[in-house]
């Protein structure tokens, strides 16, 4: 009798023993579980957003920024750690539209179309000149020239048939691109369509005055 129950006692033990052992394996691979499923903080890498590391972790961004001190949400450096303890759950909504580096470096359509437009409209011709007030930009030479022709006002009409600031007569004022009068035409005008008739004739229409552009 006393070596049966003794027996039975050592069996006993084993299993108590046993079932010990494996409760302590589930209780340390419980524990690794749980250390591994909140883990407090996160390493940005290449190509994260805020938004989707929140969304990742149940986070709300809003509060990610908030615990971290992030003053700008879009900017955040590779290497970065974020501390994810204590962050709000996010509501799927609330993700902020993260713009991409290389998006944010394109330029728009519509702003590429109007500086296209503005070009087009600014490259004039030489022979359709940016209406102006009526004073023309002379200096120099071709000022010497229109002071001597018609004391520098673009208006002057003189009786034998010359009109504005450097006296032509209508047939010339025609031949390099003038229609109508050349009164009408603002000052800057006449002084390019002036420089268009020297760049073909020289100095000789103005057989007086064409000195100082000799």
């Amino acid at each position: 009798m006393s070596k049966a129950r003794h027996a039975r006692a050592r069996r006993s033990t084993r299993r108590v023993a046993r079932t010990l052992s494996i409760a302590g394996l589930g209780a340390g691979i419980t524990a690794a579980g749980a250390a591994s499923a909140f883990a407090a903080d996160y390493t940005v890498k290449s190509g994260d957003t805020l938004s989707e590391i929140a969304q990742a972790n149940g986070a709300d961004w809003h509060e990610l920024a908030r615990i971290n001190n992030l003053k700008d949400p879009n900017l955040i450096l590779i290497g970065q750690t974020l501390t994810l303890d204590g962050v709000k759950k996010a509501a799927a909504d609330q993700a902020p539209r993260v713009v991409k580096k290389s998006e944010a470096q394109q330029p728009r359509k519509a702003e590429t179309k109007k500086k296209s437009e503005h070009k087009s409209r600014t490259s004039r011709s030489e022979d359709r000149p940016k209406a102006s007030s009526g004073k023309a930009n002379l200096s120099g030479a071709w000022a010497k020239v229109a002071n001597c022709e018609s004391s520098g006002n673009p208006r002057a009409v003189n009786g034998a048939g010359y009109y504005g600031l450097f006296q032509f007569d209508l047939r010339t004022w025609r031949s390099v691109g003038g229609s109508g009068n050349p009164t009408n035409a603002s000052a800057a005008e006449q002084l390019m369509r002036a420089k268009k008739l020297y760049a073909q004739r020289g100095a000789s229409p103005w057989p007086v005055c064409g000195r100082f552009l000799r």
